[in-house]
């Protein structure tokens, strides 16, 4: 009987294109011998979990950049777990939110500029309100 070594576990995992692949290869190759949860809830509470660690980082007296970036960077991990187990590709997910993210914004400077202003000019609660008028009408749009 061979002993698997720690360094043969993860010999399938190839050298990845993204971070989020990276992580999703990492968790399949664990879930293949059984460490995985077994419903999405669960993985949704670890999300939460660790949401709360970016919390308490944000909420420390003085600021930690290497501890907050450790725990984004778990919950990062977390939602990547997520979305495998709700079997949503992750990378796809996060590229389609940033599409909208950008269409939405390019919305909010046209909005902008039709009243020939530019958006550097407006204030936060101004570009919030064109945020929600770009928002609202590609709710139009989609239905």
């Amino acid at each position: 009987m061979s002993k698997e070594k720690p360094t043969d576990f993860f010999a399938d995992v190839s050298e990845p294109q993204s971070a989020w692949a990276y992580a999703l290869a990492l968790q399949q190759a664990c879930a293949k011998v059984g460490f995985d949860w077994s419903q999405p809830m669960q993985v949704l509470d670890k999300v939460k979990e660790e949401i709360d660690e970016v919390k308490t980082e944000l909420t420390r007296e003085t600021l930690q950049p290497a501890r907050l970036e450790e725990e984004i960077g778990d919950a990062f991990f977390a939602l990547t777990n997520l979305a495998r187990h709700c079997n949503v590709d992750a990378e796809r997910a996060l590229n389609t939110a940033s599409e909208k993210f950008k269409g939405r914004f390019e919305l909010v400077c046209r909005y902008a500029a039709g009243a020939d202003r530019k958006v550097k000019d407006y204030t936060l609660p101004e570009l919030e309100q064109l945020w929600e008028k770009a928002k609202q009408a590609g709710a139009e749009i989609s239905r």
